[in-house]
């Protein structure tokens, strides 16, 4: 179960393709603390329900580093709340040899732009144990196209200080596609990986207004990142690319998105700051008409995780869209498994874009293209 808080609404950054960035002045709420122990206690209690032994808590926003004193008292009144019921019986970070089933898991993580961290909040995350998610899209002329800082700044150079540091965390690195920064995403895929991370997947501002022209722009930056991860899987060098890796392995094992990545209908909870519910993070809004509310940290679970939107998500995660059937790339789609893309591109998770369709046949197309056998993945 993943419990994500987004602990303030508030952000440093003023990045060109944030979904916030036509609302940033509104968005001044922050998380009280009666609401994060009513979500940190939902989540758990809700875990318990699902028969599972294992909840990871993302610290979210906005920037969550502008609330260290939240995440502080969330971190540990978490595992009060898990001592409570489990005593000894319970481990906080990763423990591959915890597999017993009376012993309880708790992890730690958060989403940051890294611009605010320093040698306190490091050391806070690695004894921790937290995974870190960092905002780096790649080296500083790259990076600062798009994540500027509020008076239209770059912000690399707030973060560059201490990669030296986070490569020593269990750090995966998140990097954004644009229409403005596609044309060098092949060389910055190289310099995150040459910088030393081992985790790394990038995403798309699917805003729209992506021409075939762009595409095709695109597709040569996905051949050469494709190209690039194969030499360095036939060279035994360990990189986690998800832009390429999970295309492949949903193709070669059967595995499917839904069911191995996304849990929206039942691994997932978002809390906005306000306490209101949502099944993923792209759908979190303070505002109270917002779509996809399940209900608020302070109603009675039933209510939550039964009412008609908890059946709603349900419905999408147990049926194919009608506009996919028989499609073969359907398994692999962003456009088909993922709740969250299809909201935010299409305002329903039920919706099919023809924008995020197009790329998802590219991308596979050049992920199947690539391999010449089965053996490298």
């Amino acid at each position: 179960m993943n419990l994500v808080l987004s602990l303030t609404e508030r952000c440093n950054l003023r990045c060109t393709y944030c979904y916030y960035k036509v609302s940033h002045e509104e968005r001044s709420l922050v998380m009280s603390e009666d609401v994060m122990e009513a979500a940190i206690r939902l989540a758990f209690e809700r875990t318990l329900g699902l028969g599972q032994r294992f909840l990871n808590i993302t610290f979210f926003g906005g920037e969550p580093l502008l609330r260290m004193d939240s995440i502080y008292r969330g971190v540990e009144f978490a595992k009060a709340v898990v001592r409570e019921r489990f005593g000894d019986k319970f481990v906080v970070g990763t423990c591959p040899d915890c597999t017993p089933p009376d012993i309880f898991r708790l992890r730690f993580a958060v989403n940051t732009n890294g611009t605010l961290l320093d040698d306190s909040i490091i050391d806070y995350l690695n004894r921790e144990d937290f995974r870190i998610f960092l905002s780096l899209d790649g080296p500083e002329q790259h990076h600062n196209i798009c994540r500027r800082q509020v008076g239209g700044e770059g912000s690399f150079k707030l973060i560059e200080p201490h990669i030296p540091a986070l490569l020593q965390l269990d750090t995966v690195v998140l990097s954004v596609v644009t229409r403005e920064n596609m044309h060098t995403l092949s060389e910055a895929v190289r310099w995150v990986q040459a910088q030393g991370f081992r985790n790394m997947t990038t995403s798309v501002d699917f805003d729209g207004q992506w021409t075939g022209e762009e595409f095709d722009v695109l597709a040569a930056e996905y051949e050469k990142i494709a190209k690039f991860w194969i030499e360095l899987r036939r060279n035994d060098v360990k990189f986690y690319l998800g832009t390429i890796q999970d295309k492949l392995k949903f193709r070669l094992t059967g595995q499917r998105h839904r069911t191995t990545s996304c849990h929206v209908a039942a691994g997932i909870v978002a809390c906005a700051a306000n306490g209101n519910l949502f099944p993923c993070t792209r759908f979190i809004s303070s505002k109270p008409d917002a779509p996809y509310i399940l209900g608020n940290v302070f109603d009675e679970p039933a209510s939550i995780f039964d009412g008609p939107v908890a059946r709603d998500i349900r419905n999408f995660f147990d049926h194919d869209k009608e506009d996919c059937k028989g499609c073969a790339i359907r398994f692999r789609c962003h456009g088909h498994e993922c709740a969250c893309t299809s909201f935010y591109s299409t305002g329903s998770v039920h919706g099919v874009s023809p924008e995020v369709c197009t790329h998802e046949r590219m991308l596979a197309a050049i992920c199947d293209d690539a391999i010449c056998d089965d053996s490298i993945v």
